[in-house]
């Protein structure tokens, strides 16, 4: 068996895995971090398809501006859902 394709399949095992993983996620931020990872197992693939600059905008994108996005609206958000910090 050829090492390219061995690490192929690594990181689409990955990449599956962390897929599934989001779907069986009851805590948000854990979720969260999972799709950065399927999005980092991705752009992975990308690479290994010698499509490095679809990997690249891959993890700029997604995982650098989406999952901090979705981040930073969870971390706002959590207080007002949990009921903290009330005016009084």
């Amino acid at each position: 068996m050829d090492w390219e394709l061995l690490f192929f399949l690594i990181f689409a095992a990955i990449t599956i895995a962390a897929a599934v993983s989001i779907m069986f996620c009851r805590n948000v931020v854990k979720a969260v971090m999972f799709l950065a990872l399927t999005f980092i197992g991705v752009a992975a693939i990308f690479f290994f398809l010698e499509a490095e600059y679809i990997g690249l905008i891959q993890i700029l994108i997604y995982v650098g501006a989406v999952t901090i996005l979705i981040l930073f609206g969870i971390m706002l958000t959590r207080k007002k859902l949990l009921g903290g910090e009330r005016g009084g």
